[in-house]
């Protein structure tokens, strides 16, 4: 069945070039130069799938619209389109219900994208032909709203220190506004990946994907092809088109992760990107527009890197709109401990463990730590204390800890890399290279160096040995 698509703006002409733009396309559309002939045609029982409104219209706008449609219980997907003086406008329409924005003129490519998104996050049954017009179920029960319905919501960010509540309150602000370049800096360890995707999850505009990338894990040539994608022949091995992560997050997120590792002729061409929003794939002539957004983390001090003359100066400024600084654990006082209960909790659930959580010595142990992997070390201290616990509560004896001086040898405390005997070279490789990611607090490239290989190397090696979730930040 074709998927129908009604237009509504009081110009004939735009309805009427959606119209047979959408018709070529294989939908049924139809256009109404008024909301109130829609919405009548809409009780007559000719429920669409998709709804394209103008922002403003004379007799009826288009949040007047989406309260008329919220009164049916008609759970529809409605895209508003609006001028840019009217953008704020426009976010307000998003908070009420409508699915995303398009700014006119309308870009014929954002508008396709918009809608197989659309299409693609609302359930057909939500369609309901009979006469009355009216949903068989409640429009909040049915309609995957973009804004707080994800795996990560505030409450994923744990703690109540000042600097957390910060964290949270930053994140909701951000919430209602489109496209805001975010940068989150914090020590290796401390949830940057966590805040990325909670940055996603609660926004308004998550209509995309969450894609993210480790801008140090990978050579130059080969982040630039997966940024933009490219083009058939492009280069040797390209025996076919990819589009790039900015392309296949469109309406979401990219997360570029250790942005400070990127090359200073690649830093000119994301920059290029931000300022115009538009790309050519490597190989291509076609300017791609997108409405992806754009989050950067680091934990390196980008003002360092600026006035070392390895950071673009004007990139740096472009990204630093709205910064967020997570905390170091250390420095969390109880929150410490409320994030340890949870992880202990996590852990006992999936190993069925009847755990109930940690005895005092084991709490000031705990507390006392200087947790220079952060909440990273803190995990993998917990995980093994869940494998060997005795009883129903950690103790302190339990909880090994690494010397913050040596990660990799650790110290009295037992914390040392250990590895079971009668196995192979190449097991133990891999033990140890992805014990090396999980606790030492440096950057890709220093932990390469400690290794004793190059950074393409541990790249290789971490992909072979399949090691990605060893450096989420």
């Amino acid at each position: 069945m074709k998927k129908r698509i009604f237009i509504v703006d009081d110009e004939p002409k735009i309805g009427d070039l959606f119209v047979n733009v959408l018709r070529r396309d294989g939908f049924e559309a139809k256009s109404f130069v008024n909301p109130g002939s829609m919405l009548a045609e809409v009780d007559e029982g000719m429920i669409p799938h998709v709804i394209i409104a103008d922002l403003m219209m004379p007799d009826m706008n288009g949040i007047e619209l989406l309260e008329e449609l919220d009164t049916r219980d008609l759970s529809l997907p409605v895209l508003i389109m609006t001028a840019h003086s009217s953008v704020q406008t426009a976010v307000e329409a998003m908070r009420l219900g409508a699915f995303h924005y398009l700014q006119k003129p309308v870009n014929l490519e954002e508008m396709r994208a918009l809608l197989d998104k659309a299409l693609a996050l609302y359930d057909e049954d939500t369609i309901d032909e009979s006469p009355s017009g009216a949903s068989q179920t409640e429009r909040s029960g049915n309609k995957k709203k973009s804004g707080g319905k994800g795996q990560f919501t505030l409450d994923s960010i744990l703690g109540d220190s000042p600097a957390i509540q910060e964290v949270r309150d930053t994140i909701e602000t951000l919430r209602s506004v489109p496209n805001t370049i975010v940068l989150i800096t914090g020590e290796t360890g401390t949830g940057k990946n966590l805040v990325a995707r909670t940055i996603h999850d609660t926004s308004a505009y998550n209509a995309g994907r969450f894609m993210d990338i480790n801008c140090a894990a990978l050579p130059d040539n080969l982040l630039e092809a997966e940024l933009f994608g490219y083009e058939k022949g492009a280069f040797t091995d390209a025996r076919d088109s990819k589009p790039g992560l900015l392309e296949v997050a469109d309406g979401g997120t990219v997360f570029l992760d250790e942005i400070d590792s990127m090359s200073m002729s690649l830093q000119a061409k994301l920059l290029s990107f931000l300022e115009s929003r538009t790309f050519r794939r490597l190989g291509g002539v076609d300017d791609i527009r997108v409405t992806t957004r754009i989050l950067c983390a680091t934990n390196s001090s980008l003002e360092e890197k600026v006035a070392e003359k390895e950071f673009r100066r004007d990139l740096y400024y472009r990204i630093n709109v709205v910064k967020l600084h997570l905390p170091p654990l250390r420095t969390m006082g109880d929150d410490i401990i409320t994030i340890a209960n949870e992880v202990l909790q996590s852990f006992a659930n999936e190993f069925d463990r009847p755990l109930e959580g940690f005895t005092e010595e084991a709490i000031e142990k705990l507390k006392t730590h200087p947790w220079t992997g952060n909440v990273r070390e803190l995990r993998n201290v917990i995980e093994r204390a869940t494998i060997f616990a005795q009883s129903d509560k950690i103790t302190a004896n339990e909880l090994l800890l690494p010397d913050p001086d040596n990660p990799l040898l650790g110290g009295a405390t037992g914390g040392a890399f250990r590895f079971p005997e009668r196995r192979s070279l190449e097991d133990l490789e891999r033990a140890y290279i992805k014990h090396a990611l999980e606790t030492i607090d440096a950057t890709y490239a220093e932990i390469s160096e400690m290794l004793g290989i190059s950074k393409k190397t541990l790249w290789e090696k971490r992909k072979r040995y399949n090691l990605d979730e060893a450096v989420d930040a």
